[in-house]
C-alpha cells in the first residue's frame, strides 16, 4: 500500500480507513505517517513500565495500555508507547477517554516528534497529568508534570540513574527507574549452561 497518496484525514477517518487497518502508522495534523519498528531495548523498557503500572493500579479505576491505545489531539491521533486512561466500560473503544499519564521511548527517529509536537499536542490535553520521554539507552526520563496552576512547564524535569524515582501526584505513586531499567545492557544475564 502507497500510504504517501493518501489525502489529509480528519481523525474519524483515519482510525476508520480499511487501508490503514492494521498499519504502524500515526496521524500528525491531518497527514499520516508511517511509524518504524522498535529496538529490544525501546520493548523492554516500554514492556516493564506497563508491567510495573498495571500491577500496581486499580484497574477499576485505570487503564494501562502499551502502543495499541490511539489518543485524540485535534487533528492529530497519536499511539504512545504507555499510556494510563481513565477505566471506561467500553471494551471496544480504539481511543482514550481522559489520558492521565502518556510515555514515550525516545529513539534517534523519535527525538524530534517526542520533544516537539508531542509535547504541544499531549499537554494540550486537559487530563493529563503527566508526559514521560524515556531514553532506550540508558536510565533517563525527561517529565512533564501538569502544576498546582493547571499548565506544563517549558522545560522538562530530568532524572537520570537506576536510583531516581518518578513520581506521578495524581495518581499517588512513585515508579522507581531501577524497575524499568534493569540493566546497561537492557536485559538480565542469561543462565550460566
Amino acid at each position: 500500500m502507497n500510504i504517501r497518496t493518501l489525502p489529509p484525514l480528519t481523525p474519524d477517518e483515519f482510525l476508520r480507513h480499511p487501508a490503514l487497518q492494521g498499519e504502524r502508522c500515526e496521524l500528525s495534523e491531518g497527514r499520516v505517517v508511517m511509524m518504524t519498528g522498535a529496538s529490544r531495548a525501546h520493548i523492554d523498557i516500554a514492556g516493564d513500565l506497563f508491567v510495573f503500572l498495571r500491577r500496581v493500579l486499580d484497574r477499576r479505576r485505570y487503564f494501562v495500555a502499551v502502543s495499541d491505545l490511539a489518543i485524540r489531539i485535534g487533528r492529530s491521533v497519536r499511539y504512545p508507547d504507555v499510556a494510563v486512561d481513565v477505566q471506561s466500560s467500553d471494551r471496544k473503544g480504539l481511543t482514550a477517554i481522559s489520558p492521565l499519564v502518556i510515555a514515550e521511548i525516545a529513539s534517534p527517529s523519535t527525538m524530534a516528534t517526542d520533544f516537539g509536537p508531542k509535547v504541544r499536542e499531549y499537554t494540550s490535553l486537559p487530563s493529563l497529568l503527566t508526559y514521560l520521554v524515556l531514553s532506550q539507552d540508558e536510565p533517563r526520563v525527561w517529565l512533564w508534570r501538569r502544576g498546582d496552576d493547571g499548565t506544563f512547564p517549558e522545560e522538562p524535569q530530568m532524572l537520570v540513574g537506576r536510583a531516581a524515582t518518578i513520581s506521578l501526584p495524581g495518581l499517588d505513586l512513585a515508579v522507581p527507574l531501577a524497575d524499568i531499567y534493569c540493566d546497561d545492557a537492557g536485559n538480565e544475564a542469561p543462565p550460566a549452561a
